[in-house]
């Protein structure tokens, strides 16, 4: 089993960002495995995994394999504005 050996660079201010616009957010950092690193919450109560990037960096062979295999909302940001604004599409459909 590997374990990422740090987080990104923007991992935090996305983590943090969240949680201070009112997101629930699971810091999944230290899960390996292709895990994605946080599990948020959107308002109108979907879980959503976010895979966290650096702008220009590309997802691991096992960051790739779970998107592939995991059939429920996942996505990759890269900044906390990307984040927030996945997470608003998400709640917009579903209030439809």
């Amino acid at each position: 089993m590997s374990y990422a050996r740090r987080t990104d660079g923007n991992h935090a201010e996305i983590r943090d960002g969240l949680r201070a616009a009112g997101y629930t957010v699971l810091d999944l950092s230290k899960a390996a495995c292709g895990i994605p690193d946080i599990l948020a919450l959107s308002k109108c109560g979907a879980s959503v995994f976010m895979e966290i990037k650096m702008p220009g960096e590309k997802l691991t062979d096992a960051e790739r394999k779970f998107h592939a295999i995991y059939t429920g909302l996942c996505c990759v940001v890269f900044s906390l504005e990307d984040a927030l604004d996945k997470l608003e599409k998400i709640d917009e459909r579903a209030n439809g």
